[in-house]
């Protein structure tokens, strides 16, 4: 299936990701990347900061960073580059963004940072996607870097902590914590990283088992447990939708979270862990482009909630391993 990505006013069809592997095996040599954006979907929202260390044995060798300025849009008759929940979960002001580059004016350095390197984040699937739709629209070039996420490496190592945000693993290890901010969260990430390979190292933990994907066609996962994955983001989650969904009805996608080990609601409430955003065309509760249930969930994030708005399409990237394609 052939998909059209629009990003900065330019178009890029693509079928599937070329995107690398995700690994658990980590080479003397990596670099931990980390982004800040408009919001969850790669399609439409845009970077509006980039950070990168790069790490040989363990000790920084050389830093990328850069402020990036999305496209402007109006807010009540002012031209503004982020909203206020933007500006108020990162920290970044339209006043910083006002003299930054675009991305297209840093991309082909950006890639040659990247270029062949092994790439570590906290959730970087995330990173990743908007990373290799802006490359393919700006230099026309796929990054297939390999990688590993320390939030699934946790997820393995910790299985009984409830969540494993940056946040929360920060106060297991005791970690001062500035997040939002794209260098920072990329010193935390290498600190958490730190921490999580003593603890394989000390109980020996063998992640080579972990390493089995689980390709499946939807007819066999009605009402099959056997599915549960207790290192996938959704296991133990509740999940919610808005919008139409392009490819499945809700209730089928909902019963493939439910298989994983995740649980659906109908509406957002302090319990949400993830809502999930399908297409809002003449949805009469979308007022400002967001329905009630995303206004809802900004307001529970904004106040600490461990909740992610996430695009259709990061949904089933996620759930990528689980669909017969």
């Amino acid at each position: 299936m052939s998909i059209e990505i629009s990003l900065n006013g330019s178009s890029v069809m693509e079928n599937k990701r070329n995107k690398g592997r995700s690994l658990l095996t980590l080479p003397k040599d990596y670099i931990v990347v980390d982004l800040e954006t408009t919001g969850l979907n790669s399609s439409f929202d845009e970077i509006i900061e980039v950070a990168c260390i790069h790490f040989v044995d363990g000790h920084e060798v050389s830093t990328f960073h850069s402020y990036v300025q999305p496209e402007p849009f109006d807010d009540d008759g002012k031209n503004v580059y982020i909203d206020d929940f933007i500006s108020e979960l990162t920290g970044i002001t339209n006043e910083t963004l006002q003299n930054a580059p675009k991305f297209k004016d840093i991309a082909e350095q950006l890639f040659d940072y990247l270029d062949g390197a092994f790439i570590i984040g906290h959730n970087v699937n995330f990173d990743i996607n908007f990373l290799y739709d802006n490359f393919a629209a700006s230099l026309g070039k796929e990054f297939h870097n390999d990688y590993m996420d320390t939030m699934r490496l946790a997820r393995i190592v910790m299985p009984d902590l409830q969540h494993h945000r940056l946040k929360d693993l920060c106060e297991v290890f005791n970690i001062t914590e500035t997040q939002h901010r794209a260098m920072n969260d990329c010193e935390i990430t290498q600190e958490v990283l730190s921490h999580l390979l003593a603890i394989v190292e000390g109980k020996k933990i063998d992640l080579s088992i972990h390493k089995t994907h689980h390709n499946v066609s939807l007819a066999s996962l009605k009402g099959n447990v056997s599915l549960n994955d207790k290192t996938h983001p959704f296991y133990g989650k509740h999940c919610v939708f808005t919008g139409t969904l392009k490819r499945f009805l809700r209730k089928d996608a909902a019963q493939i979270v439910c298989n994983i080990g995740g649980k659906c609601d109908d509406n957002v409430t302090k319990r949400t862990n993830f809502l999930i955003i399908g297409g809002l065309e003449n949805n009469p509760s979308v007022k400002g482009g967001k329905s009630g249930k995303m206004k809802k969930a900004e307001s529970l994030i904004l106040k600490g909630q461990d909740l992610q708005i996430i695009s259709e399409e990061t949904f089933y990237d996620l759930l990528s391993d689980y669909i017969d394609e």
